[in-house]
């Protein structure tokens, strides 16, 4: 009775769920990329994200995450050597992705290591990191290696395969076009509703390129871009699942990927559209997955238990996203409603999930930080986040030029904005100079002052406003040790 109920199901999922194989190795290649490539950027700022002595102790690390790592080996193994030992075996894993080794051990094995990693330090984690993970839960249920890879065993067992339908590929199907979904939902703030959304989204200089600050004289087009933003992301996720009709599931992807590249373009947000363009690329049908797919007329005992364990998955995504619409996708607030077995799945799977990016409204104002760093003389101060530039109150020409990267910006903006203590950064910045410029430690007394610069986008004809974070004094000598 229950296999039959269930292929009964299936076939109904079949006419709207299903991938092509050959798009599935794209998104194997796409995902091990990426993920190679964070990590080469991550190991720009190692020591300071993921060593002992860097700016968050292991021991606090979870105090800051809303989710579990399953087998976190990051907080187990917390030495230097440790933690670049465990960068090298995922860097590895990636690399055995990309080439097609051993596939679905890899997918696994990137997955366990994407949340170790993630948990290590997550006030540097933002939207695509998220959604990498997410990207890596689903994959473990698809066949990344049926095509073009080294996995003999794969490309065997769908061998005359065009496509993979059914339960198998739902979850991954739903977890994007619920991205765009549950954003365009959460979007209910006034700047959504009267036009100026994208504006004020331009105005947030940390996250807009040099690209997207040439459009802030376009006021015109950037309302027309607000209201089409908000229509793209309400209506390109049901063409994703617009089922046996192909060109309607091929204009949601392509609309939804142009969406992407415009955010590639104009805004910096990281990894962010590089990994949905990934997973679009991986849903986008072709002409040839249309052909329906007789030449398997039984499913392996393997891929049935898969069928049950991604269909629960699927159902407690679904229930989780529908609870979150009466508590304002508000994760918290849903979590502790839940018994502690579920609310602990749902973490170590991270579908606990809320996708809601500049909702519900952009915020109005930002800024930029100053870590001033006086040696005596106020005209002997110097910046200790660009040491190597004189100390400069004028706003950066360029995002670029505020922070070295998206992890430091995170962890910045994400310690300023929870009201958090930034004696571990101070310190950090601190020892490093004083490591590199020995030299420039004469005074017998330095005085460490963070200051917050911010700026107003709706009263853009006031000066910005310096606000002092915190102020730190001690004997030069006690940072040499």
């Amino acid at each position: 009775m229950v296999p039959t109920l269930m292929e009964s199901i299936q076939s109904k999922l079949k006419q709207i769920f299903y991938l092509d194989l050959r798009m599935l190795a794209c998104l194997r290649i796409g995902l091990g990329a990426i993920t190679l490539g964070d990590l080469v950027s991550r190991a720009d700022s190692f020591r300071a994200h993921y060593g002992l002595a860097g700016i968050l102790p292991p021991s606090q690390a979870t105090l800051y995450a809303d989710f579990n790592a399953l087998i976190p080996l990051h907080l187990w193994f917390t030495s230097d050597f440790e933690q670049a030992c465990l960068f090298v075996v995922h860097g590895l894993t990636s690399m055995a992705l990309i080439l097609g080794i051993k596939t679905r051990w890899a997918t696994i094995i990137s997955w366990v290591f994407i949340n170790s990693l993630h948990i290590r330090n997550p006030m540097v984690l933002y939207g695509a990191d998220r959604e990498l993970a997410a990207l890596f839960f689903w994959a473990m249920f698809l066949p990344l290696g049926a095509r073009w890879s080294l996995d003999m065993t794969q490309r065997l067992e769908w061998q005359g395969k065009v496509r993979i339908e059914g339960w198998l590929c739902t979850g991954f199907m739903l977890q994007v076009a619920l991205i765009y979904f549950t954003s365009a939902w959460s979007k209910s703030g006034e700047s959504w509703s009267d036009g100026t959304a994208v504006w004020l989204a331009l105005n947030i200089d940390t996250y807009t390129s040099d690209f997207g600050r040439i459009l802030l004289r376009f006021p015109a087009l950037l309302s027309a871009l607000t209201y089409t933003t908000l229509i793209v992301e309400w209506i390109a996720p049901l063409l994703l699942l617009a089922g046996p009709c192909v060109p309607l599931r091929q204009l949601g992807c392509w609309i939804l990927i142009s969406l992407q590249l415009g955010l590639l373009v104009f805004m910096d947000l990281g990894l962010f559209p590089l990994v949905s363009i990934i997973a679009l690329i991986a849903i986008t049908p072709t002409r040839k997955t249309q052909l329906t797919d007789e030449s398997r007329d039984h499913t392996p005992s393997n891929l049935l238990v898969l069928q049950f364990v991604a269909a629960f998955f699927v159902s407690l995504m679904l229930l989780w996203q529908m609870m979150l619409i009466p508590h304002a996708f508000s994760s918290n607030s849903v979590l502790e409603k839940m018994p502690e077995p579920l609310q602990w799945l749902l973490k170590t799977t991270r579908l606990a999930q809320s996708w809601s990016m500049f909702s519900p409204d952009p915020p109005d104002s930002d800024g930029w930080f100053i870590l001033e760093y006086q040696r005596g003389p106020k005209n002997n101060a110097v910046d200790l986040l660009k040491p190597t530039k004189p100390l400069s109150w004028e706003k950066p020409s360029s995002q670029k030029n505020m922070l070295d990267s998206d992890r430091w910006k995170e962890w910045f903006n994400k310690t300023h904005s929870r009201g958090l203590s930034w004696r571990q950064t101070m310190r950090y910045f601190q020892e490093h100079y004083a490591a590199n410029s020995p030299a420039e430690i004469t005074e017998t007394r330095t005085h460490l002052l963070l200051w917050f610069i911010e700026e107003s986008a709706l009263t853009p004809e006031r000066p910005p406003k310096r606000q002092l974070l915190i102020r730190h004094s001690q004997p030069s000598s006690d940072s040499d040790r």
